[in-house]
């Protein structure tokens, strides 16, 4: 089943972001912003939650490159993060996870 949804927040995150992207980043991210505008996301893209946050999710748009998003209603969302793995506190795609801490 696809959805349709709209972009209600967002655009000084993605304006401020895209001002230093590289243009093949910005194809990336816009086609992936697509993705989430129509719907078809989640089976296009790896998408991470966010467990802090239910209504909040990454996609990694590339293996450094994620675009972190908040559905607002079933119809509308924002972005609300774009950037590096390792700024959003997540390993990057291919990397092993971390070990949890040896018990003591």
């Amino acid at each position: 089943m696809t959805m349709s949804a709209r972009l209600r927040s967002g655009m000084r995150v993605i304006e401020h972001w895209a001002a230093e992207a590289y243009q093949a980043e910005k194809n990336a991210l816009y086609t992936a912003l697509f993705t989430v505008l129509d719907g078809s996301v989640f089976r296009t893209y790896e998408i991470i939650d966010d467990e802090e946050r239910a209504e909040e999710f990454y996609v990694r748009v590339r293996p450094k490159l994620l675009m972190k998003i908040r559905l607002h209603h079933f119809d509308s969302f924002g972005v609300v993060f774009i950037g590096t793995p390792e700024d959003a506190g997540l390993p990057e795609a291919g990397s092993p996870p971390e070990a949890p801490p040896a018990a003591a």
